[in-house]
């Protein structure tokens, strides 16, 4: 899976946690100052995240400190089996 397709797949999850329109949603929007994305939210996000990508985020720590969509993609690129 490409970059591309990771992005793609999160704006679609995320798109479900804010009331931002899809053109708002993109690499450098900030997930709590522009999205609105609660705590909470984040918290729910890494769950459906985790079932989308096939993955275990078993650091919360990295993801609290991720801002920006393009940051958590390239967090979740990095853990994405490719092939």
């Amino acid at each position: 899976m490409n970059a591309e397709n990771v992005e793609r797949i999160l704006i679609n999850i995320i798109k479900n946690y804010t009331d931002k329109r899809e053109d708002a949603i993109n690499r450098a929007a900030r997930l709590r100052e522009e999205l609105g994305l609660s705590s909470f939210d984040i918290i729910a996000l890494s769950a459906e995240i985790e079932e989308s990508f096939s993955i275990s985020i078993d650091n919360m720590d990295a993801l609290a400190g991720i801002e920006t969509l393009g940051e958590l993609a390239d967090l979740i690129g990095e853990n994405v089996p490719y092939g």
